[in-house]
């Protein structure tokens, strides 16, 4: 099997996860905010705006882009912001 036919491979259970999930109507933008903040907050904290810009998938997204991002999840109550420049997965995602 090709590199490139794992890559389809996965992309493919990416899109059946996303799906199953109900994230699939997200932007790319949106789902990599939404990933960090999953990520960081697994363990029940919060994540600030500062660790979500440093982050492996966001860190080359421009600042409106990231700040349109978590504007449209908290619309979409995703995520929540329990304080200032603080975020986290809503209970009821």
């Amino acid at each position: 099997m090709s590199k490139f036919n794992t890559f389809v491979q996965l992309k493919e259970l990416m899109f059946a996860m996303e799906q199953d999930l109900g994230i699939s109507e997200l932007s790319e933008p949106e789902k990599a905010v939404l990933s960090c903040i999953v990520q960081a907050t697994e363990a029940g904290g919060t994540i600030s705006t500062k660790s979500i810009e440093k982050h492996i998938l966001t860190s080359n997204m421009s600042r409106p882009t990231l700040f349109r991002s978590i504007k449209q999840l908290l619309a979409k109550e995703i995520i929540s912001q329990p304080s200032h420049g603080k975020y986290v997965v809503s209970a009821s995602s």
